[in-house]
């Protein structure tokens, strides 16, 4: 009964995504011509006006603004057809820590202490490093907000012999995840955050089922969160 249950979850997890697919693919065109365009007058613009003024600020802002909702047709799209996973074998030490260099900025901003503790001796993996590097990345991030000034992510990887899969795993500190929410945290478009599109963790989940592999969470409020991605060996 259970097993039933989980397949039907999945089936319709498929059709909500198949319909965001198709609403992707058919807006994505018709947004993009009119984004670019705006964008290209706003930089010509932006050139008229003193470098030093106040309207600087304004122009940046725009520009950030139109990149977010370029972003936002990117996530769709991704959903719409994922890309197959070009695999490579990859050193997952390595990839952590190249991804843990593009988190530093966000970290520092918001005040956060990063901290990867090696697992040694992993075996090499075959999985599409800028797939998984944007899983990391995406997890990482959530993790850092969650956690705010004073906040503390650790980030780990291990092999799980029993599971015979490599593991990473972010962990924070921040507020937990209550149990109410926890179901519906890989759902298209829903999130907690202000200005989040609730894809993210969606389109992670996506990629890391298309390299055969899984992402389990813990959480408990007041203590913090922990997403384990687990990647099969060779």
């Amino acid at each position: 009964m259970a097993e039933t249950f989980e397949l039907d979850e999945k089936l319709y997890l498929r059709e909500k995504l198949a319909i965001v697919g198709e609403l992707a693919a058919g807006m994505a065109h018709e947004i993009r011509n009119p984004l670019t365009s705006i964008r290209g007058f706003l930089q010509l613009l932006q050139h008229r006006y003193n470098p030093e003024g106040p309207e600087r600020e304004y122009f940046q802002i725009m520009l950030e603004e139109l990149d977010r909702i370029n972003n936002i047709i990117k996530e769709f799209l991704s959903l719409a057809k994922p890309s197959q996973p070009q695999l490579k074998i990859t050193d997952v030490n390595e990839l952590i820590s190249e991804a843990l260099l593009l988190a530093e900025q966000e970290a520092l901003m918001n005040e956060v202490m990063l901290e990867f503790i090696k697992g040694e001796n992993l075996p090499l993996v075959f999985l599409d490093p800028a797939q998984i590097k944007q899983v990391i990345l995406n997890i990482a991030s959530n993790a850092i907000q969650a956690t705010g000034p004073g906040g503390r992510v650790e980030i780990k990887s291990h092999v799980d012999r029993e599971e015979n899969m490599v593991v990473i795993s972010i962990k924070d500190n921040g507020p937990g995840i209550p149990p109410e929410q926890l179901p519906k945290i890989f759902d298209p478009f829903y999130t907690t955050k202000e200005q989040g599109t609730g894809l993210g963790l969606t389109l992670s989940q996506r990629i890391i089922e298309g390299h055969g592999g899984k992402i389990k969470v813990s959480s408990r409020v007041g203590e913090g969160s922990c997403f384990s991605i687990y990647l099969p060996l060779p």
